[in-house]
């Protein structure tokens, strides 16, 4: 599904988890994998700087390849979140793996991390792995798909169909029913059936394991609880395009849900 994966790294304890999710995707995936580390520029030794994050690259390459994967690294200059963007689009890869840390609140909304620039401006899949996501490096066996039935989750879909059968893994879909009116909440209980119903069918003709679920609350809680409830392995979700002040003040729910997930989560785009 994915034939080339980019790993983003800056020898952090959060980069090393997201490494260790993203070899064991690729491997699942039998994906070649890049490896980018960037050197801030900022004023200071940038050649020993340089030199650090070259090691730390190739370090995790050297990790892919022993996992039995294709792998380079490379070392670039200028701010993270760009030049992690460009080398994809450069290197026209499938998807890119990168960590995050775990933060809320109006510092994480106004400020965000490379994480979240690289989600908010990606238009390929990112898959997130917070501080504290749990992964066993092993099997991807169970996959929670969050949909909300728009057309904005619609590469997600496709990107958590495509990853289930890939990985031959059960495939949950999450549907969250926000809404104080009872009339309007059971509006959207029979959308939301409709919804988990639909992706079930489009599993089944893949002969892939699914189970569809329609919950009520507030959709950033309904999905984190889920997933530590269900015991998945791996959370897919759509992202929202929107303007720079919408996107960094108001947020979306996969913005709040990613720096806070308790497994790796894979972000995709509908792009129009």
């Amino acid at each position: 599904m994915y034939d080339d994966v980019l790993i983003a790294t800056d020898g952090s304890d959060v980069a090393t988890n997201a490494a260790t999710a993203g070899i064991t995707m690729a491997r699942a995936l039998e994906s070649t994998v890049h490896v980018i580390s960037v050197v801030e520029s900022r004023r200071g030794d940038k050649a020993k700087r340089r030199e650090r994050r070259g090691a730390e690259a190739e370090s995790v390459a050297d990790r892919a390849r022993d996992a039995g994967c294709e792998a380079d690294s490379t070392v670039r200059v200028g701010r993270p979140a760009s030049e992690i963007l460009a080398y994809a689009d450069d290197a026209d890869v499938d998807a890119v793996v990168v960590g995050t840390h775990g933060r809320t609140g109006l510092r994480q909304a106004l400020l965000g991390s490379v994480a979240l620039e690289v989600i908010r401006d990606a238009r390929r899949p990112v898959l997130t792995v917070g501080a504290d996501a749990s992964w066993d490096g092993e099997h991807i066996d169970d996959i929670c798909l969050s949909t909300d039935g728009t057309s904005g989750s619609a590469a997600a879909t496709d990107q958590a169909l495509g990853l289930a059968e890939a990985c031959d893994a059960r495939l949950h879909s999450l549907y969250a029913v926000d809404a104080t009116d009872d009339d309007l909440r059971e509006a959207f209980e029979r959308h939301g059936e409709g919804t988990t119903n639909g992706v079930a069918q489009r599993a089944a003709d893949r002969g892939l394991e699914t189970t569809g679920t329609v919950e009520r609350g507030e959709p950033t809680d309904v999905v984190l609880e889920y997933v530590d409830d269900a015991d998945v392995d791996l959370l897919v979700m759509g992202t929202e395009s929107k303007s720079n002040l919408e996107r960094l003040v108001v947020g979306s729910v996969s913005q709040r849900v990613v720096p806070n997930a308790s497994v790796p989560v894979v972000t995709a785009r509908t792009l129009e």
